[in-house]
C-alpha cells in the first residue's frame, strides 16, 4: 500500500465521507470534516504512523496532498510508511 493510499485510508476510517477522499480533496470544504474530524484524523495519522505531529505542523493542512507532503518532508516517511534513514 502506497503512503498515499494508507493516508486515504486512515481519513475514511475517521470520516463520514468515505468515497470522496481523494488527493486534492479539502478536508473542509470538499469532505466536510470540522474540527473535530481534524483531531480525529491527525490522532488517526499519528497512531497508523507512530508519529507526534506538531501543533505547528496543523495549520498547514488543508487537503489530503498536503498531509501526504508533510509526512514526506517533515516526518520522513517515505512509501512502505517507515521512516526514512536521514542522518
Amino acid at each position: 500500500m502506497t503512503l498515499e493510499e494508507r493516508v486515504i485510508a486512515v481519513i475514511r476510517e475517521n470520516s463520514e465521507e468515505r468515497c470522496a477522499v481523494t488527493l486534492l480533496a479539502d478536508l473542509q470544504k470538499d469532505l466536510g470534516i470540522d474540527s473535530f474530524g481534524r483531531i480525529m484524523i491527525i490522532n488517526g495519522i499519528e497512531d497508523a504512523f507512530s508519529i507526534t505531529i506538531d501543533e505547528k505542523d496543523l495549520p498547514a493542512i488543508r487537503t489530503v496532498a498536503d498531509i501526504v507532503a508533510m509526512l514526506r518532508t517533515t516526518y520522513g516517511i517515505n512509501e512502505q510508511g517507515g521512516c526514512s534513514d536521514r542522518t
